[in-house]
């Protein structure tokens, strides 16, 4: 029986980087390519035509250091009713003699979230997300690639199910349902990690660090339920209590996201 993964989180993100430039083959005017790396869903990427191939290029520029990636994550996306596929590429030289695939082509089996993880690449400077086969303009609100964290099995049972509708419900004197004006349904997550060591909570300090209050993407079992990929942001606050004379620390991460 396969056993379980470990939670990873995937917020790391080589476009958008500091330093790199973006770039794509086609955008509207009112759909930048800047949109996709900004980890919101109120505005997007969106090509203006259906050339084949669609491009998004990132050039980490000279004297940056040089970014692998092992994770390629899209949401608010067309693909799967464009009838697109997306591949992901890596070269040394903007491509002229030196081109490698990182994530091979897949095509989404949805238009809902995914997160493709591949074997980790070489360093490289240049990126490009390749899309080919759209029959119409295709649209992304966030597409981000880079390093996962893997963090640990929880320690304290969660529901990485568990939701609350956000509704105004009216009721009558009588205490009847007079009407419902349902307004959407919020994803709600607890993770606990008892007897972290340095090692963990060095990863969850990281993500804290660097994600702050950012909807990200997290997986809490790749393996058995890979398409349980959700779109969430933490609460604006990190419990992670020191405990047996500071050897360890009890971390909790309350994460928050509209379900789609």
């Amino acid at each position: 029986m396969p056993q379980w993964a470990k939670i990873k989180f995937f917020y790391d993100s080589i476009p958008g980087s500091s330093g790199s430039l973006i770039t794509a083959t086609s955008a509207t005017s009112t759909d930048p390519i800047e949109n996709i790396y900004n980890t919101l869903e109120t505005n997007r990427w969106m090509a203006s035509n259906t050339t084949d191939p669609h491009y998004i290029k990132v050039d980490l520029n000279t004297g940056n250091p040089l970014k692998s990636a092992d994770y390629a994550a899209i949401i608010g996306h067309n693909l799967k009713s464009a009838g697109a596929s997306v591949s992901l590429e890596c070269s040394a030289d903007d491509f002229a003699t030196d081109i490698t695939v990182a994530l091979a082509p897949f095509s989404p089996s949805s238009d809902s979230a995914v997160v493709k993880e591949f074997t980790q690449t070489p360093g490289k400077r240049h990126w490009r997300l390749k899309i080919t086969g759209m029959t119409v303009p295709v649209y992304m609100a966030v597409c981000i690639w880079g390093l996962k964290t893997e963090l640990d099995y929880a320690s304290a049972s969660f529901d990485p199910h568990g939701e609350e509708r956000r509704a105004n419900v009216n009721l009558s004197y009588g205490g009847y349902v007079a009407g419902v004006h349902a307004q959407y349904s919020e994803r709600q997550m607890t993770l606990r990690f008892e007897d972290a060591d340095e090692a963990l909570y060095t990863k969850v300090r990281d993500w804290w660090e660097r994600s702050g209050g950012k909807n990200f993407f997290v997986s809490w079992d790749s393996t058995m339920h890979p398409d349980d990929v959700f779109f969430m942001r933490p609460d604006l606050k990190l419990s992670s209590p020191l405990k047996h004379g500071g050897l360890y620390r009890d971390i909790t991460l309350n994460l928050r996201g509209r379900k789609e």
